[in-house]
């Protein structure tokens, strides 16, 4: 399969109207310029979604998910970003057209669906050995009984099994005509030493792992054998179309249910997730007996931004388990944990108990993760042993730091202070070293990775020229890291996100829109808000540091700067002249059938060119903002679509001085004022960080008596100090900028 010709896409782009594709799920009423309805993707009784079809996306402002048609297909219907494209070319009935790829891009595009038909094949065949075989039914079916497992469980997570016969596999795969490589690569067979392959889940109940869309990409097989120097579970090993780091079991049956109850809990088995769905709790996945990753953890945030996490009594497992909630923590989610009771495991659990009494108990015994941690950490800790309960302390402060969201961190020292009987300052200062310990390392790998690729040229060069063996010289490798590290930029820093998404948002609405500019002789001249923005930055030395921002202002300017705007800008002048010349003809007919006298004919023909070109360069304008907001809505990246829409449905507000004032400018009209103030605040807020770090330097100097270093930091100090309050009273009147979401 080859890839979509980008000229397909677009036409996708293009055709899909984001009214008639959302119609198809909610039902849209008319509210003024847009449509309204309630929101697919949380309950609700007031509707809050809100469809635009001038700019072709939807918001909701309560949950605040939506985006352009192929945005709100991706997230309803829960595609990847090709899937919804194709999805919308069926409804319009667009001819998709692939592109041919190199021989390279043919071999793995064929070695991988090689693997994915061998898995699927896989799969039915262990599926009919379960019900299908005397074996089967016999030993692995029963099995499955055992355990509770009932038919529908077993069709719905397409359990099998894989009979005793060392080759039974292999020998009914390459009668098929699969290759007995993609048999080897996928780790359904082993090659012996000797050359020949046997199956690798011989004699063991199987459990397919799927992607989210449903793909075999690997499996678990549990022995059923009683022999205890057989390993109780084998999994297929990794391969170029399964990372065990990457899925999770069970997501492809419980995405809808995560998203509609928008939590997912995480067991640890494959049992286990069977057994909740059997009981009627179907939003649980496992982690297949590993701490959660961080690849895992995204995939779950596709569907929601909230996990519990289901412990057996085993205070060891827990301990242990609990190293993986920092990552979770880290990546923004909100975490809460759940014990079960003493000789119970989800799997057990589950079968014990009805479907209403399993929901109850989550409900009623779920807790916060950090009072769960205090509960099971301090277990084995003697009210008598202060250095333990420090202990305690240092390791849930230490998983507290992981949280960026300044409000919730508080929270968790308030919850500490009340639970260790401390003081809030202490513990917020504890918090603090960890903080900035957490900040201090993520800085040194970033630093570490910036260095690393600026002398990988140097290394593949040397290698190309001294062999295999060959490396750079220490000094050289040296030199080149300090030189990244120095000139690498501020370090991404949340505090200044909001300044920086103020500027992207100018980008984002208006970047194509070209605006008045003078130059420093006095002359005038035309700029492209996307222009502007690069200029003013640049005029600064500044430079985005939040990455996601970066990459989408450079994608709008790569847009403004394609071949494919100045195109369709044209095309779409021509095509606005042609509408203004009929309107033109028209209008002038009327005037000379009405009007009077010569004088009147001219007055009136002279307003009438007036609105007419009013009406062309606004309505030039309007397809401009909107060709722009298409494509970043509609951008294969995920990060870029979503903080591009958020940002087009961003509202604005004047600070309450403007609103005296009886005839209010648009923000349009304000584009070369707002911009550059745009800009400055965002200089201004940098300045101000870099004061505080030269003020903190002082301190230093100060407390080790260095006159001649405190000498060079209050010049430099004084010098900065001087350029913020020119950029302050620069700035003039504040404009609120928006929420920091």
């Amino acid at each position: 399969m080859g890839r979509i010709d980008q000229e397909t896409v677009n036409k996708i782009l293009d055709t899909a109207d984001i009214v008639e594709v959302v119609s198809d799920f909610v039902k849209l009423r008319r509210s003024g310029a847009n449509y309204k309805g309630l929101c697919p993707f949380h309950n609700e009784r007031t509707p809050s979604f809100s469809v635009n079809k001038a700019r072709n996306i939807c918001k909701c402002f309560s949950c605040g998910k939506g985006g352009s048609p192929v945005n709100f297909i991706m997230e309803h219907e829960q595609m990847t970003y090709v899937e919804a494209l194709r999805w919308l070319a069926r409804k319009y009935n667009i001819e998709v057209v692939e592109h041919d790829v190199s021989e390279a891009d043919k071999e793995a595009a064929s070695a991988r669906e090689s693997m994915f038909a061998v898995n699927e094949f896989a799969l039915k065949h262990f599926e009919h050995n379960l019900t299908e075989t005397a074996e089967g039914q016999s030993i692995a079916l029963s099995y499955f009984r055992k355990r509770g497992i009932n038919d529908a469980m077993v069709k719905r997570f397409h359990l099998g099994y894989s009979v005793e016969k060392s080759n039974d596999l292999y020998n009914t795969a390459r009668e098929k005509g699969f290759s007995e490589q993609s048999l080897v690569d996928t780790g359904l067979c082993v090659r012996s030493d000797r050359g020949d392959c046997y199956d690798r889940f011989r004699t063991r109940v199987i459990f397919p792992i799927h992607t989210v869309s449903g793909r075999t990409v690997g499996f678990g097989g549990r022995t059923m054998r009683g022999d205890k120097q057989v390993a109780k579970y084998v999994n297929s090993p990794e391969s170029i179309i399964y990372s065990k780091k990457k899925e999770i079991y069970g997501l492809y049956q419980a995405k809808s249910a995560i998203a509609k109850k928008d939590k997912a809990i995480m067991v640890e088995g494959y049992m286990d997730v069977i057994s909740m769905h059997q009981a009627g709790v179907e939003n649980v996945v496992a982690s297949s007996g590993t701490s959660l990753t961080q690849e895992q953890i995204r995939a779950l945030m596709r569907f929601t931004r909230n996990i519990t996490v289901i412990y057996d009594s085993d205070a060891a497992g827990i301990k242990a388990s609990l190293r993986g909630i920092s990552l979770i923590l880290a990546e923004g989610l909100n975490v809460k944990a759940l014990l079960l009771p003493e000789g119970d495991d989800p799997d057990s659990f589950a079968r014990s108990h009805s479907s209403t009494e399993v929901e109850e108990y989550l409900k009623t015994h779920e807790q916060d993760i950090i009072a769960f941690m205090t509960d099971i950490l301090m277990r084995d800790v003697a009210p008598n042993d202060p250095t333990a309960r420090a202990k305690v302390i240092n390791t849930i402060l230490q998983t507290v730091a992981m949280v960026d969201d300044q409000i919730t961190r508080m929270s968790y020292v308030a919850q500490c202070a009340r639970t260790f009987g401390m003081s809030e300052d202490v513990i917020a200062l504890q918090l603090k070293k960890f903080v900035a310990t957490r900040l201090e390392t993520i800085e040194r790998e970033a630093a570490r990775a910036r260095a690393q690729e600026s002398i990988r040229p140097l290394m593949e060069e040397e290698t190309k020229q001294g062999g295999s063996d060959s490396t750079p010289d220490p000094a050289v490798v040296e030199a080149a890291a300090k030189a990244v590290v120095s000139s690498g930029g501020l370090p991404a820093d949340k505090s200044l996100l909001p300044y920086e998404k103020m500027i992207l948002r100018y980008a984002v609405r208006y970047g194509l829109l070209e605006v008045a500019t003078s130059a420093t002789d006095g002359s005038m001249g035309a700029l492209s808000v996307a222009g502007l923005i690069v200029s003013e930055l640049g005029r600064a030395g500044l430079e985005f540091t939040d990455t996601t921002v970066k990459r989408t202002f450079e994608k709008i300017v790569e847009i403004a700067n394609g071949e494919a705007f100045p195109l369709e800008h044209e095309e779409e002048y021509q095509r606005l002249l042609a509408v203004r010349e009929a309107a033109y003809i028209e209008g002038v007919e009327k005037i000379r059938l009405s009007a009077e006298n010569v004088s009147e004919i001219e007055k009136a023909e002279t307003a009438l060119t007036a609105k007419l070109d009013g009406d062309l360069w606004d309505s030039l304008d309007q397809f401009d903002m909107e060709y722009l907001q298409r494509q970043l809505c509609s951008s294969p990246d995920d990060a870029i679509r979503l903080l591009a829409t958020d940002l087009a449905c961003e509202k604005y507000t004047l600070s309450k001085i403007h609103t005296k004032y009886a005839q209010l400018e648009t923000e349009q009209e304000q584009l070369t004022m707002l911009v550059p103030r745009a800009v400055h605040e965002y200089h201004a807020a940098v300045l101000s960080k870099e004061l505080a770090r030269l003020q903190g330097r002082l301190r230093d100097a100060v407390a080790g008596d260095s006159s001649e270093k405190m000498e060079d930091l209050l010049v430099e100090i004084a010098s900065m100090q001087k350029l913020h309050n020119e950029l302050a009273r620069s700035n003039g009147e504040r404009i609120i900028l928006p929420k920091n979401r």
